[in-house]
């Protein structure tokens, strides 16, 4: 009977055009199935790298409730009051990617002040694992450098004067199946795996570091401009195509959208 496997298996091997029953039996001999490139037609089974790449074709439900990332991946979006959101495709500038509705631009975005009150707080998008993942890379896109400004030290924004440019940034953290945090940090440039790239407007890389623990759920969120408490907020222009953003004012902070995610199961 071995000899018949063995066989068997020479015969799918010199084959140019293998069986998807050869297919099959190889990759139950191996025990996993690699995914690796592949974001289309994931078997939620199968262990290997993923790499998905956000499109609006992932979408369903005008963004509303849970959207279904491949087989293995949900996001869902959450207002910056905490409500459920939508999620969205935003294509509007050079890094096309996720975001959330309502904002200034729909993307993840970023309010000192929200309907007139001070909420030093941001929109997200959260990212469950339908299995703990593990060496998780994060993309995200639109995150300019140098679009910020930040109070010198020892200064705040309302004192005035000259203020250092600064990046957008945003921050990231990361939980395991019984909701606890297991790692956390900060978007920007200095954290990213190789700096901007190339062709973009501000897109970066991150592996996010949880010590090897494997990740469950992930939220992605906007923080003030350079990241840090002395970001100053600014007013942004009238733009035809652009109407008044959910806040209530004009305030322009950070905010950038998600591009891609790439893990191990």
């Amino acid at each position: 009977m071995k000899r018949l496997h063995y066989l068997f298996s020479i015969l799918c091997f010199a084959l140019l055009n293998v069986s998807s029953s050869c297919s099959k039996d190889k990759a139950n001999e191996m025990g996993e199935i690699s995914q690796e490139s592949g974001d289309e037609n994931q078997n939620p089974s199968a262990s290997g790298k993923f790499e998905l790449v956000a499109k609006a074709d992932y979408l369903s439900n005008n963004g509303s409730g849970e959207q279904a990332w491949g087989d293995n991946v949900t996001i869902e979006a959450f207002k910056i009051n905490g409500d459920a959101g939508e999620v969205v495709f935003e294509t509007q500038f050079k890094d096309d990617g996720f975001g959330v509705a309502g904002g200034r631009w729909k993307q993840i975005d970023y309010y000192y002040e929200y309907q007139g009150e001070i909420v030093k707080s941001s929109e997200a998008l959260v990212f469950t694992f339908k299995r703990p993942a593990a060496e998780v890379t994060l993309q995200v896109g639109q995150m300019d450098p140098g679009e910020g400004q930040q109070a010198k030290e020892g200064k705040t924004c309302e004192e005035g004067g000259s203020k250092n440019k600064v990046d957008e940034s945003g921050k990231w953290t990361a939980y395991d199946e019984n909701n606890n945090i297991i790692g956390s940090g900060i978007l920007l440039d200095e954290y990213s795996i190789e700096g901007k790239l190339p062709n973009s407007m501000g897109s970066y890389r991150f592996l996010l570091d949880t010590g090897n623990q494997k990740i469950t759920k992930l939220v992605i969120e906007a923080t003030q401009w350079g990241g840090e408490e002395r970001g100053c907020p600014t007013q942004r222009g009238s733009y035809a195509n652009q109407p008044l953003n959910d806040s209530g004012n004009t305030e322009n902070n950070s905010e950038f959208n998600v591009m891609g995610l790439s893990f191990t199961l």
